[in-house]
């Protein structure tokens, strides 16, 4: 059986949706999905589990770089690659 829950709901519910999950695949043939609003498609709700978990680790260690980086003085390289980004941002926001 297929149970498809609205993105906002899985998102917000997501731990209880696995729990449940586990515990209905004990006795029946159960799979929870959502929407995939890149594909237009289905998209297991584990599988949003486990892409919800690598992006926080990959935000954690990008906050973790820049915590290291801030840390150590800037060097002339540093600065003149700030500045072209800075201004590489006002470019695109015109």
């Amino acid at each position: 059986m297929w149970i498809v829950v609205p993105n906002p709901q899985a998102v917000i519910y997501l731990p209880l949706l696995l729990k449940t999950r586990r515990e209905l695949r004990k006795e029946h043939d159960v799979e929870f999905y959502t929407l995939d609003v890149t594909s237009r498609g289905l998209v297991r709700l584990t599988d949003v589990a486990t892409m919800l978990v690598k992006k926080c680790k990959e935000t954690t260690e990008g906050a973790e770089e820049t915590k290291r980086h801030a840390a150590t003085p800037p060097t002339t390289k540093d600065s003149d690659t700030l500045t072209h980004s800075l201004h590489r941002r006002r470019q695109i926001r015109i």
